[in-house]
């Protein structure tokens, strides 16, 4: 009869193989992982893909006597370590809440085979299956953790490896079902059709889950670096290119009824500031307003700094007087806050602001030109004041 896997398969050496590779792979995930915060999962990944390493380097070795079950012993915890760490790492990577109970029973899965099927009732085929099982319920919450993605630029990662975990969950339960009647008494002997195949798998799914895991730290590493460029360094607020990106992607920023108002801000003789005090207490005013915007700003606002000394605070769904008097606030909060100068003296200063309502069927530039040119009304009419434009449609 033909050998039903026409090519030789050395199942230990494949398995030591893929350990060498799986621990290769740990560092390289630490090492990116010092990129990022601690909660972002790296960590927890490459001690995940360690253990999985250590579990097969240590089914790879062949002993006899107590060193064997030893081994035997460490193989099976550490494969269900393995998994537990993988678990924590994509809960803290897509920062959601962890569940201990999930990953103790990673452990406790493989604990009960040994204590069954080795101490109490050796049983290889049992143990081996048991243990298989855990695996099983590994992927199951794997694919639960991976429904939602942290970020909308890794979505599509998450989608393939969710269809990668599936593809493999079908080939483990495929394989064992195959050889749950027919399994040898040591899992180390026999290499069979199904043992052969399902290690060449394992193979191919650790390291495409390892793979995965370093695309996600550099996509989200890639999506942090474009956040940053999104925001001014100084006060934290929105920069002038985050400003018209958010309002770009912002689901209807205009209100559901088409109608939005923009405020715009300068800050009144802010040459002089720097002069007289210095452009650390410049800054420092800066930082101030940006303070006094957040403070005042509602949830649906976006607020920026648009470059020197002019900020905007884009208002969803107010009308022009409501947008006037939320200025108006503004001002006076400012007109009322202080900031210390190196020489200890108190720095105060006001801010001159151009009111525009937009409407549905106004530009965003438009409306910017259009409460820039209110803005520098306010500015001859003698500065600290808020000047509403004329809606459009009424000729102004």
């Amino acid at each position: 009869m033909p050998d039903p896997f026409p090519f030789p398969v050395d199942i230990p050496t494949l398995a030591l193989s893929r350990g060498l590779m799986q621990m290769m792979l740990a560092g390289l995930l630490v090492y990116v992982g010092r990129r990022h915060d601690p909660d972002d999962g790296a960590r927890w990944w490459a001690a995940g893909f360690l253990f999985n390493g250590a579990s097969l380097f240590l089914f790879s070795i062949t002993a006899h006597g107590l060193l064997d079950t030893i081994f035997v012993v460490g193989n099976h915890l550490a494969l269900g370590a393995g998994s537990a760490c993988l678990l924590l790492g994509f809960w803290a990577f897509g920062h959601q809440r962890a569940q201990p109970w999930l990953a103790a029973l990673m452990i406790a899965i493989p604990t009960a085979a040994l204590l069954a099927f080795e101490v109490a009732w050796p049983n290889a085929r049992l143990r081996v299956l048991t243990t298989a099982f855990g695996q099983f319920v590994f992927l199951l919450a794997l694919q639960a953790s991976l429904r939602e993605p942290p970020r909308e630029e890794i979505e599509h990662i998450y989608r393939r490896l969710r269809v990668l975990v599936l593809v493999y969950a079908g080939v483990l339960v495929w394989s064992y079902a195959g050889i749950a009647g027919v399994l040898p008494t040591s899992a180390r002997l026999d290499i069979g059709y199904h043992r052969a195949l399902f290690s060449v798998a394992s193979l191919l799914f650790m390291l495409s889950l390892a793979v995965t895991c370093l695309a996600l730290q550099f996509a989200l590493l890639a999506a942090r670096n474009e956040d940053l460029a999104m925001v001014d360094w100084l006060t934290g607020l929105l920069n002038r290119r985050g400003f018209f990106r958010a309002t770009a992607h912002a689901d209807g920023w205009q209100g559901a009824d088409g109608v939005a108002s923009v405020v715009l801000l300068d800050i009144d003789h802010f040459k002089r500031v720097n002069d007289e005090h210095g452009h650390a207490a410049g800054d420092r005013v800066l930082q101030a307003v940006a303070d006094r915007l957040r403070e005042l700003a509602a949830p649906s606002d976006l607020v920026a700094r648009m470059g020197g000394e002019e900020f905007c605070v884009a208002m969803p769904g107010v009308r022009r007087e409501q947008a006037l008097a939320r200025a108006d606030a503004i001002l006076a909060h400012c007109r009322n806050t202080t900031v210390p100068a190196a020489d200890g003296r108190d720095i105060r200063f006001t801010l001159s602001a151009g009111v525009c309502e937009a409407s549905p069927a106004q530009s965003l530039d438009d409306v910017l030109a259009r409460a820039d040119a209110a803005m520098y009304a306010a500015k001859r009419a003698g500065r600290d004041r808020a000047i509403a434009s004329m809606v459009a449609h009424e000729g102004a």
